[in-house]
C-alpha cells in the first residue's frame, strides 16, 4: 500500500516554533535505501491500530494517535503542547500490514526541551521498535538504516513508497536550525521491517 501523504512543496514538518537546542545528528543521504535480504521478516498481521511505541534503545515509551492529513497535505502531528506524543498517519498501513507504517514525533520544543523523538537520530541497525497494537498484539521491526533528508529535497518515494513487506518509518525533524521560517531544515528518517510476529 503506497501513502499518497505530501503535496508537491509541502513536506511533513514536525517544526519548531521557536529555537530550540540541536538534536542529535544523523547521516545525511539521498540515495536509496531498501530493507536488506536478512532482516528476517515475519508474515504481515491483519490490520489493528497502535496504541504505543516503545523503543528500549534510546528509551522511547510513548501512546499513539491515528491521524490524517493537514487542510495543506502534509501528514498530522501530535501538537506542540503534547511533546511526547506519536502520531501514525491512520490512513495508511497499520503496523504489520504490508506497506509502510508512518510515526512522527516531534525532536523538541521551547516548553519541554528535548521531545518524544529526540534520539531517533541515534538510532542504529538493529535496534527492535515495539508497536502494542489495539488487538492486544505487539509488532517487531529491527531498524536497518537511519537517514537526514533536506526538507527542501525530501524523497517522498523512497521514504513512503510501496513495498512487499510490513515497515515501519519514524519521522522528526533535524539538522540546522532556520530562525526565519521557526523549523529545523532536515527530516530524521527511521526506516525498519517487521521482524516478530505477536506472542
Amino acid at each position: 500500500m503506497r501513502l499518497v501523504l505530501i503535496a508537491a512543496g509541502a513536506f511533513l514538518l514536525l517544526s519548531i516554533r521557536q529555537e530550540p537546542g540541536p538534536p542529535p545528528g544523523a547521516q545525511q543521504t539521498s540515495a536509496t535505501t531498501s530493507a536488506p535480504a536478512d532482516t528476517g521478516a515475519a508474515s504481515p498481521l491483519p490490520r489493528s491500530a497502535p496504541t504505543r511505541l516503545l523503543i528500549p534503545s534510546i528509551g522511547v515509551d510513548a501512546p499513539v494517535t491515528g491521524m490524517g492529513l493537514n487542510a495543506d497535505g502534509t501528514a498530522g502531528e501530535p501538537p506542540l503542547s503534547k511533546p511526547y506524543l506519536v502520531s501514525w498517519y491512520a490512513d495508511g498501513a497499520a503496523p504489520g500490514e504490508i506497506g509502510v507504517a508512518a510515526f512522527y514525533g516531534h525532536v523538541d520544543s521551547q516548553a519541554s526541551g528535548p521531545a518524544v523523538f529526540y534520539r531517533v537520530a541515534q538510532l542504529r541497525p538493529g535496534a527492535l521498535v515495539q508497536v502494542p497494537r489495539e488487538d492486544g498484539w505487539t509488532a517487531t521491526f529491527r531498524v536497518y538504516t537511519v537517514k537526514r533528508f533536506p526538507k527542501s529535497d525530501f524523497p517522498t518515494d523512497h521514504v513512503y513508497g510501496d513495498t512487499d513487506q510490513p515497515e515501519i518509518r519514524l519521522i522528526t525533524c533535524g539538522g540546522s536550525f532556520d530562525r526565519t521560517a521557526g523549523s529545523y531544515r532536515d527530516n530524521i528518517v527511521a526506516f525498519g521491517a517487521l521482524v516478530q510476529n505477536p506472542a
